[in-house]
């Protein structure tokens, strides 16, 4: 019984911690010349979350940066972003999300934006697919670990009593 615990913790540790690294990162890159604007839209069903961070480099280094929902209503306004932010928001409702980068301040740069993001399905309590996974094995794991030590409590204590005079 010993052995089948161990080589249950061997294989669901490991499990555990792949799930927790998996990051299926994208990365985008938008040019925005002097005096203008460039925008990307993400077509999000209602409940996922895109989690993002943008990086700019070009003179000032600096964007306006604000992300509007299907109806064309400003959802996350972060201003004017210098060097770089991370930010992120769940989708309301399902339908195409815009985020706009915003260089009409500057007369004469250029800016690079790089932006990684993941988007990610709202599971069961707002958790994504893999976190609840990680859960569930955590939970299995704790349980198991009760169990087995209360089996280990009883078998000890009935050698005990059977081995006092």
């Amino acid at each position: 019984m010993k052995h089948i615990r161990v080589k249950t913790l061997s294989v669901t540790i490991p499990l555990i911690i792949l799930c927790s690294l998996v990051n299926a990162a994208n990365v985008r890159t938008v040019n925005v010349d002097a005096l203008s604007w460039r925008t990307l839209t993400y077509n999000l069903d209602k409940g996922q979350r895109f989690s993002g961070s943008i990086a700019i480099t070009g003179g000032g280094n600096d964007i306006d940066f604000w992300v509007t929902d299907p109806e064309g209503t400003t959802i996350l306004g972060l201003g004017r972003v210098t060097q770089g932010r991370t930010f992120e928001f769940t989708a309301q409702k399902s339908g195409a999300y815009i985020l706009h980068f915003d260089n009409g301040f500057s007369w004469f740069t250029a800016k690079t934006v790089a932006l990684t993001y993941d988007i990610n399905a709202a599971g069961i309590f707002g958790f994504d697919p893999l976190t609840l996974i990680g859960i569930v094995a955590i939970v299995f794991l704790a349980i198991s670990g009760v169990i087995a030590y209360n089996q280990h409590r009883k078998k000890r204590t009935s050698q005990t009593q059977t081995s006092s005079p």
